[in-house]
């Protein structure tokens, strides 16, 4: 299979590298607009590299391609292979709001185009031991809260995506580009469409235009209660990159994370005290299974383990906790998206 990738200087790509070396796949093209780190990536897959995308379209047969590059222009990448029928990943969040993510969902359905969002979750050791704990997903939450703090926004321009501190091209800080997964999380594991978001955002921190810490509440429409912190601000080093912890509550359990597990107690029979369970909570391991699925999902015909119409539902939380945010944490009621 005949790979691209769009827009290589973004903080994932090293995560999708080695996964891309396996037998069977060939990266012919690489583009990188950025100027950062498009020369390297070239010369470890001996492709060649293109300093926009445009071009690289223009000139180059592919079978797929993953997509990168700056929040504001992805749609632009989209609409491109999207009129050349070349299937595609398309890095979070897809676009700077809802109606960008409506209007691809749409044009690759009318295609019908193989699509897939990187909601990697929904590939997690935590996802398998939450369904083994209550038997299914989705199943019959209370409430669950996340806490994902990442790295300093150095990181980022460290990266070559100094981009992603401006709104202009990033849409927002931790919220958009962290909170999604939650967001996601959260809807796939209780099954239901969230209808009410309220947010509160703060750059204080580092004093940067896009925030820098978030706290996000989500609501179902039979209350069921999600609640996703995130920001900037973890004293990040090689060895410890980020903060992430959970609690999940349902009629069934209580678990609650720990450095490198999640514990359970069982409501009905508390008697047997925790039960504890290993997983892998670094989700950088999971872009490389992320790669080896979509393409063979490509191959086969399957659907996406994450398609652009999650991505719209995910962005319509988004926009509604970006505005609750600007009114001062004003509850947003959401209508549902059509289908």
């Amino acid at each position: 299979m005949k790979v691209a990738l769009l827009e290589v200087s973004h903080w994932h790509v090293p995560l999708y590298l080695n996964a891309l070396e396996a037998p069977g796949i060939e990266v012919v093209a690489i583009s990188d607009a950025e100027h950062v780190k498009g020369e390297a990536i070239a010369a470890r897959f001996g492709c060649a590299l293109y300093d926009s995308a445009a071009e690289l379209l223009e000139r180059e047969q592919v079978d797929f391609a993953f997509v990168f590059g700056r929040h504001s222009e992805m749609p632009t990448l989209m609409k491109a292979l999207i009129a050349r029928k070349i299937p595609f990943a398309l890095e979070k969040p897809c676009g700077v709001n809802m109606a960008q993510v409506t209007r691809l969902r749409e044009l690759t359905e009318e295609a019908n185009l193989y699509c897939a969002v990187p909601l990697i979750f929904r590939m997690s050791d935590l996802l398998r031991a939450l369904k083994e704990a209550e038997g299914s997903v989705p199943s019959e939450y209370n409430y669950m809260s996340f806490r994902f703090i990442v790295g300093q926004p150095s990181r980022y321009e460290a990266a070559g995506a100094g981009w992603a501190l401006d709104p202009e091209f990033a849409g927002g800080g931790s919220t958009i580009n962290v909170a999604t997964h939650f967001i996601d999380f959260f809807r796939l594991l209780t099954g239901k469409e969230v209808t009410r978001v309220s947010a509160t955002m703060n750059s204080r921190t580092h004093g940067g235009k896009v925030e820098d810490y978030s706290l996000l509440t989500m609501q179902t429409e039979d209350g069921v209660i999600g609640l996703v912190e995130s920001g900037y601000s973890f004293p990040s080093t090689q060895d410890e990159q980020r903060e992430f912890s959970f609690t999940l509550s349902s009629d069934r359990m209580y678990a609650k994370s720990g450095p490198d597990r999640i514990e359970f107690r069982d409501r009905n029979n508390i008697e047997a005290g925790t039960r504890s369970l290993r997983l892998q909570l670094d989700t950088d391991a999971y872009y490389p299974l992320f790669v080896k699925q979509v393409l063979a999902e490509c191959r086969t015909g399957a659907k996406p383990i994450a398609s652009l119409r999650d991505a719209e539902a995910m962005m319509q939380v988004m926009d509604a906790a970006y505005a609750s945010a600007r009114e001062n944490g004003a509850l947003q009621t959401l209508t549902r998206i059509s289908a």
